[in-house]
């Protein structure tokens, strides 16, 4: 769209990237490609910059040096419905919804190319959730995988190709060890199992067979499901 992208390796993880306007050369984004920092948030740094430079046209003045906290946050926003537009996430979130938190919030991450992060900031904003999913996804991490995730940490994270990478590639060229486990989970089966049991259509004994998990994994993904629609 006009914009030039500047992928710059900076050895800093205090700094993702800037933007420049039209007037000073651009309209120009600059993105930390340092690998220290995760290719997620690569491209939602890209997107943060396109949100300031539509956004915010009248902040690009060069005796200002502070971050105007509002706009920081605007930008935020901009970038996480650029890279998941509402509509499309409902669907994704919806066709997921039999999986345990866990999982659900990992393949939606990676079938957007986001953090997990984004993933979660968009569930506690716009769905409803009864519990703290912040919370609930590290104790179903930490359960599972036996650690914390620390702030930059990126659970499964994407590859340095899917940055700038075209969403009309087509997905049968991709290396079968760019896939994560994750990408081969069954949803379509899990939301029928669990709209099922909703229904009280089977037990939770027969859920468990149709899963291929034991009585005591099937209770713990339905507890999983309670605080999630």
């Amino acid at each position: 769209a006009g914009v030039k992208v500047y992928p710059k390796e900076v050895m800093s993880e205090a700094f993702f990237g800037m933007s420049v306007g039209p007037e000073c050369g651009g309209p120009l984004v600059v993105v930390n490609v340092w690998d220290r920092i995760s290719v997620e948030r690569w491209i939602f740094t890209a997107a943060h910059e396109l949100g300031h430079l539509l956004l915010h046209p009248d902040s690009y003045d060069v005796d200002k040096t502070d971050e105007n906290e509002v706009e920081e946050q605007e930008a935020n926003i901009f970038a996480s419905y650029f890279l998941m537009p509402q509509a499309v996430f409902e669907n994704e979130w919806k066709d997921t919804r039999g999986l345990p938190f866990l999982d659900r919030v990992l393949k939606v991450k990676r079938m957007f190319r986001v953090s997990y992060k984004t993933v979660l900031y968009r569930i506690s904003e716009t769905m409803n959730p009864r519990g703290n999913v912040w919370l609930q996804f590290q104790v179903e991490h930490n359960k599972r995988y036996g650690r914390t995730l620390k702030k930059a940490d990126e659970p499964q994270p994407a590859s340095t190709d899917k940055f700038m990478a075209s969403y009309s590639e087509a997905s049968p060229a991709y290396e079968p060890e760019k896939l994560s486990e994750t990408d081969f989970i069954p949803d379509r089966l899990a939301r029928l199992v669990r709209q099922a049991l909703e229904d009280e259509i089977i037990s939770l004994s027969r859920a468990a067979d149709m899963m291929g998990v034991d009585i005591k994994s099937m209770r713990n993904i339905t507890l999983s499901w309670a605080d999630n629609p």
